[in-house]
C-alpha cells in the first residue's frame, strides 16, 4: 500500500477550506498531521494547481504575501464575504478547522495581546518600554 506524501496531505486539507473560512499554514500542516511545519505548508501551495491558495493565511490572520499578490489575497477573500480587522483575516468568525470546531485567534486572548513571546513586556509590564 503506498502512503500519501506530506505534500498531498497538506493540499487536500487546503482544497477543503470551503468559501469565506481561511486556515491558517500552520493549521493547514497539523491537520495533514505534521504540526509545527507551517513551511511545509507554504512548499504544498507552490507545488499545488487549482488549490484555493488566497484562503490560507499567516498566524492571526495576516496576510503574508507582499505587493499585488497580497492586495490579491485581499480582494479574493473579500469577495467570498471575509472580513478583516486592519491587516488581518477575523479569524474568530472566519477560521476554519477540519475537524469543524471553532478555534480562538492567539492574537485576541492572553496578557501578550499581539507581543511576541520574546517580548518581556508581554507578561512582565514592569519592562514594558515606553513609547514617546
Amino acid at each position: 500500500m503506498r502512503t500519501e506524501s506530506p505534500i498531498v496531505r497538506i493540499q487536500r486539507v487546503i482544497a477543503a477550506v470551503p468559501r469565506g473560512r481561511v486556515i491558517t499554514y500552520g493549521r493547514a500542516a497539523a491537520a495533514a498531521g505534521y504540526p509545527g511545519a507551517a513551511r511545509l505548508a507554504v512548499r504544498a501551495l507552490r507545488r499545488g494547481e487549482g488549490l484555493p491558495w488566497h484562503r490560507v493565511v499567516a498566524a492571526g490572520g495576516r496576510i503574508a504575501l507582499r505587493g499585488v499578490d497580497g492586495q490579491e489575497q485581499r480582494l479574493r477573500l473579500e469577495m467570498e464575504g471575509v472580513s478583516f480587522r486592519g491587516g488581518r483575516v477575523v479569524m474568530e468568525t472566519h477560521a476554519w478547522s477540519p475537524d469543524g470546531r471553532r478555534r480562538r485567534s492567539k492574537t485576541s486572548s492572553g496578557p501578550g495581546r499581539g507581543r511576541s513571546a520574546g517580548d518581556p513586556g508581554a507578561f512582565f509590564p514592569a519592562f514594558r518600554r515606553r513609547r514617546d
